[in-house]
């Protein structure tokens, strides 16, 4: 950040003036992809699975619980201490088995998702390059509440047609996108924005399961 500043301050003001940046919408270029989609259909599945397993943990909890309070009375001194003993153990148990989970599907969702963050990175970094901007910002949670469009080019769209139509070459800056741009009509341009990859999903083996913890 120094050196870019240091770089701008020995630049001539007309060069600075001239240069020209990208402004997108990183939530936009998420949602128009299938990619994204179909993380977020895998997170779902993985999120339900784990809320069905942290709940039926909690309905065993309550039953145990339930067992020992009606029970409570009628248990000899020595079994009585016992049970308690089980019960707190089944707690803590219960709450260990839960954070863990939770580390768990957060991980889970990282890795899900991280092979669409780096495709729409390869893809704003071809845009830049092909239309010559200086830098790109994300104009999301109202950072930007105005960009000059003489200094700013929106490229919300071209990012997003970089990444399904990635034989399409980039329009270049000020001319507006035609419809055959828009649905990759146009021949021609060399792409390198990377395969789509397969997120791994880290092993749920060091999670313990409700009955090993009993």
């Amino acid at each position: 950040m120094r050196k870019l500043f240091i770089f701008l301050l020995i630049l001539p003001f007309s060069a600075v003036a001239q240069m020209k940046f990208g402004h997108f919408s990183y939530s936009e270029v998420l949602d128009a992809m299938p990619q994204y989609k179909n993380a977020t259909a895998n997170y779902n599945k993985l999120k339900q699975r784990c809320n069905d397993e942290i709940e039926r943990n909690k309905l065993e909890l309550t039953r145990n619980y339930v067992a020992f309070l009606d029970g409570q009375r009628d248990f000899p001194e020595p079994i009585l201490r016992k049970r308690q003993k089980e019960l707190q153990q089944m707690i803590d148990n219960s709450v260990a088995f839960r954070d863990q989970l939770n580390v768990w599907l957060l991980q889970a969702k990282d890795s899900l998702y991280a092979p669409c963050y780096r495709l729409v990175d390869a893809a704003v970094e071809r845009v830049c390059v092909d239309m010559e901007l200086a830098y790109a910002v994300d104009t999301d949670n109202g950072a930007y509440r105005f960009v000059n469009p003489a200094m700013g080019e929106n490229i919300t769209q071209d990012i997003i047609n970089a990444i399904l139509n990635p034989e399409a070459p980039v329009r270049k800056p000020g001319v507006e996108e035609t419809a055959a741009d828009a649905s990759g009509e146009v021949d021609g341009g060399s792409v390198d924005v990377p395969e789509e990859e397969t997120a791994v999903v880290p092993p749920l083996e060091h999670v313990e399961t409700v009955d090993s913890i009993k």
